[in-house]
């Protein structure tokens, strides 16, 4: 019978792989290809090679690009805890096209994380996530892993898939990234691993333990062979951030010495500590059961938990940014931007001053079981699985108000200088209580999946198999947030609203703890201010500490809105419910052919997938008794569509080390789940021409109102829909080094973005703001990397080896004007870029490998990239002007090393270093009239882990 990629020498290649990964524990059991006598023979006269460390890792992850039928790229692991990171988030940043950004979450650069957070691959946050193949998520109203939750303790590899194929589950129309796990046939006989390890953060100091622990074997029975695989990791870290902000400019013309020329003042400028403390939690156990040769059965489960909590100590401006001054002596740049100042305000600029706690629980778990089937000419694999995924979390700030005397600011160094009146700020007499706010969030998923595929292998012909399949999922998803509950206590503004409590309006001093900050930036800039802030019991003491607050307070009847009421979850407002069933089947056909004078490989095939998703929410009209009187209806928004996605793989084998790859295909990505929500509040204001006929004493008409619709939420958004193509030339000269150069191009559709439309409720038309599937963007890029072990050179040098990889990508998008950011004075921006697409990456790695020393200095730099268009303290109205500054995270490195001393076959020590070079990562806000300027300047830990490694 003719095999897959029948060709002699490429089979020999192809077995020749499969045995080495099979050496280094790595490869999956051979399925798919009923072995002739000869072939047999071939495989018992195959040299088995043994190679381990970081050398061993780079021939696995090179050999399964080489094989595969995909234009791809990995990282592999040959022991346990041996993939180069401490997640697998940071992980992923290696990879030639993956980027990850630091916050946590990309709307809010204002927290910093210091393991990284979302990932994007080649421009684009929609990326699938798959576990074994098969897909998976976490509940955060997404449809993506938080990859930064599993420990990379538990995996084998970490596969990122650039090109789809038709056999390949949709929705990755950025790319797929699958997290292979161990099984127990990888590997005959016993296996017993362990990792115990300290993590320490310099700046913090404090250590914090992990450890992990694998037992795998299996054994020949007169029943088959049966195999179990058993894996835990614990892993704790603590961290901390300190953080320094400069706040929008604005165009000034009062600005006292420059009357009637326009001078760019800032708002003012704050500071803040953050501390972060984290516990990843993650189990895995896998059992194979293979009664005959033809036969197997895999059952696998996955448990990843993740608890986080960090808390603050802020400081921030508070104030109307037209009312503050500029005192004489200040230093302005030639085109009127303050650069070194002492800022003012009649009264004094009102200040902030938070503890803010926040919390987060999280739960993935994944079953599996897969059947496979080997027959002489076909193959049948189906499986069952079922992910449930929960988070919830808490996060509640309490604040006091203080109006300090000045600001002074100084940017014209490396970093600011940022500070004010200590004596005023260290005395808990200048202090009011402020407000308190809380948000609470809990969300569930789950996701039952079956499949089938069945490969049928043809006779000599163009055609060497042709491969069908099926798939159903079901998927829920239940998103209960509250917002942020944002109430005041006594700010200097509502003061005169008081009836009872006045004497409460001062915290006492056993309420407040005062922030030194100190080693502040490690001690490269100037101490800022001391700062007294509420007691972080206040926060950690929700709900009663919030009541308590709020009893101290009587208000008159006309600001009774400034009460606090805790929000409730299971309240229909703040509840998003949806159900999503999907339907897909496909045909590919695997195709070989060598009369062209190359061997040319590939698969062609199309992929049909029908999407149904009803989100379950309310409908609130106007409060007003012509359009409803605030009636709540309950809405089941129905939304269903089809997509076909063909797909193109060639490979050419133009020597049997030089590879041309294209590929060809229709992506799609559906919209994440909080996208989809079906919780719309009505709104009916009544415009000037109506105000003045109701003034003269008309009774109110339809036409009186502006009847208008704002949310972040669209549960009739449509898929984001890619046709894309990818060229790669691939040179593998040695089993240990490679290069290659991909050029990519992507045409999307649907993009979403906010913009204004008009829908239609109730029989009126209401102009809506929400998010709208309408855009369309075009992604270009190009990758290069490179492989190189130093071999040839004479000893000690030949244990040197170099990855490197660097990335270009440009964008274009076509969006309606609405949905562009506005400067302080009103005037727009040309088009911006995706958000989180950095136009260049480069990433380098030097190793150093010989005898039982290895060593590792891996070098990651990032262009400048779109964070937001409304990022807090970025965005407001002032004068009439709703502006919104773009903000981009600046060009930034980071360096993390490592140190292993294997002492000998079964035990090993290692030293990893993150945040080698103590980088600073900083914002930058973009301005038409003051230009762009560092808004924001983030540093943490230098990070230290040391290990102790087992393996028999």
């Amino acid at each position: 019978m003719k095999t897959i990629h029948s060709g002699l020498e490429q089979f020999k290649h192809a077995k020749l792989t499969a045995y080495l990964l099979a050496s280094l524990g790595l490869a999956c059991p051979v399925t798919g290809l009923a072995q002739t006598d000869t072939e047999e023979e071939d495989s018992e006269a195959l040299e088995v090679i043994e190679v381990k460390g970081m050398r061993a890792s780079v021939i696995s992850a090179q050999a399964t690009k080489m094989n595969s039928n995909k234009i791809m790229d990995g990282i592999s692991a040959d022991d346990i805890g041996a993939l180069p990171d401490r997640s697998i988030t940071e992980t992923l940043q290696r990879v030639a096209g993956v980027a990850i950004d630091r916050y946590m979450s990309l709307g809010d650069p204002e927290h910093f994380s210091v393991e990284g957070n979302g990932v994007i691959v080649r421009g684009l946050t929609q990326v699938r996530s798959e576990l074994n193949g098969r897909g998976t998520f976490s509940a955060d109203g997404g449809r993506t892993l938080s990859f930064g939750d599993v420990p990379p303790e538990l995996l084998n590899a970490v596969n990122v898939y650039k090109s789809p194929s038709a056999d390949q589950i949709e929705g990755g129309l950025a790319g797929t990234i699958d997290l292979e796990t161990r099984l127990p046939f990888h590997r005959d006989g016993q296996q017993i691993a362990f990792d115990i390890s300290a993590n320490y953060g310099d700046v913090i100091k404090e250590t914090k333990p992990g450890y992990s622990f694998l037992y795998s074997n299996n054994w020949d029975t007169s029943a088959g062979k049966v195999g179990f695989l058993f894996d835990i990791a614990v892993s704790e870290l603590s961290t901390r951030n300190d953080s320094m902000y400069v706040r929008p400019f604005f165009y000034r013309d009062d600005i006292a010495g420059y009357e009637g020329s326009t001078v760019y003042v800032p708002r003012g400028a704050d500071w803040r500590t953050m501390y972060f403390n984290r516990e990843r939690n993650g189990a895995y156990a896998a059992l194979q059961y293979a009664p005959s040769e033809k036969h197997e059965f895999t059952l696998t489960y996955f448990s990843s938990d993740y608890d986080m909590q960090w808390n603050e100590d802020a400081i921030f401006v508070d104030n109307w940014p037209y009312g503050v001054q500029v005192e004489s002596g200040a230093q302005f740049s030639d085109s009127g931007v303050l650069e070194k100042g002492r800022l003012v305000q009649e009264g004094g600029i009102p200040m902030g001053a938070d503890v803010r706690a926040s919390s987060q629980q999280a739960k993935t778990e994944d079953i599996a079981l897969r059947y496979r089937y080997t027959g002489e000419q076909f193959l049948v694999e189906t499986s069952l699985q079922r992910v449930s995924s929960d988070s919830a979390g808490l996060d509640n700030t309490v604040a006091t108000q203080i109006s300090v005397p000045y600001i002074d600011v100084d940017l014209t160094g490396s970093l600011p200088t940022v500070t004010s009146d200590a004596s005023y700020l260290g005395n808990p007499d200048n202090y009011v209580w402020n407000f308190i706010m809380d948000n609470q969030y809990d969300r569930q998923a789950d996701m039952t999946a079956a499949d089938i595929d069945i490969q049928y292998f043809l006779s000599d012909g163009f055609f060497e198999a042709v491969k069908f399949g099926a798939r159903y999922s079901k998927t829920s998803s239940d998103n209960a947030d509250t917002g942020y509950n944002w109430s005041p206590l006594v700010p200097s503004w509502l003061q005169a609203a008081i009836v009872e409590g006045q004497e409460n309006i001062v915290p006492d001093v056993s309420e407040l703890n005062l922030n030194s900050f100190d080693n502040f930036f490690g001690g490269d800039v100037p101490a800022p201010a001391n700062v007294y802030a509420p007691d972080a019991s206040f926060a950690f003491g929700y709900p009663q500490s919030f009541q308590a607050l709020q009893d101290r307070f009587v208000y008159a009847d006309w600001s009774s809105w400034a009460y606090w009421n805790r929000r409730d979850l299971n309240d229909d407002q703040y509840t998003n419910d949806q159900t999503e069933e999907t339907a897909a089947a496909y045909v590919m056909l695997d195709f070989f052919t060598d009369a062209l004078g190359k061997p040319v490989s590939g698969n062609v095939g199309v992929r049909y997938v029908k999407t149904e998703n009803t989100a379950h929410g309310y409908l609130q009209y106007p409060n007003n008794a012509l359009f409803g009187n605030g009636a709540f209806t309950a809405m089941d928004a129905e939304h269903d569509y089809s997509n076909w996605l063909p797909s193109l793989n060639v490979k050419v084998e133009l020597t049997d080390d030089l590879l041309l790859r294209f590929a060809a295909a229709k992506a799609m990505a559906r919209p994440n789940f909080a996208d989809l929500g079906a919780n719309i509040v009505l709104n009916a204001n009544l415009s000037s021409a109506g105000e003045a006929s109701q003034n003269a004493g008309n009774p109110p008409e339809v036409e009186d109102y502006v009847l208008t619709l704002d949310s972040t939420q669209n549960p009739y958004l449509d898929p984001m829909e890619s046709s894309q193509f990818d060229v790669s030339l691939e040179w593998y000269y040695a089993e240990d080094s490679s290069a290659y150069v991909a050029l990519f191009t992507k045409d999307i559709s649907g993009y979403q973005v906010p913009q204004l439309s008009q829908v239609e409720f109730g029989g009126y038309t209401y102009n809506a703001s929400w998010p709208v599937s309408s855009a369309d963007a075009e992604i270009t890029g190009v990758e290069l990397s490179l492989n190189h072990f130093f071999s040839s050179l004479p000893a000690p040098f030949d244990g040197f080896g170099v990855q490197m990889n660097y990335t270009w990508i440009d964008s274009e998008i076509d969006a309606d004007s609405s949905s562009q950011p506005v400067d302080t004075d009103g005037s727009g921006y040309g088009d911006m870029p995706f958000r989180g697409l950095s136009e260049n990456a480069v990433n380098l790695v030097l190793m150093y490998e010989k005898g039982p020393f290895s060593a590792r200095l891996a070098y990651n730099w990032r262009d400048e990239f779109l964070i937001a268009t409304n990022a807090n303290g970025f965005t407001g109205t002032e004068n009439g002007i709703t502006y919104g500054l773009p903000l981009f995270n600046a060009a930034t490195a980071y360096l993390d090393g490592s140190v292993t001393y294997r002492i000998n076959d079964n035990y090993a020590v290692v030293l990893e270093a993150n945040n080698l070079n103590d980088a600073v990562t900083k914002n930058e806000m973009r301005q038409n009239g003051p230009g762009n300027h560092y808004s924001a300047y983030h540093v943490n830990d230098i990070r230290y882990a040391l290990s102790l490694r087992g393996n028999f």
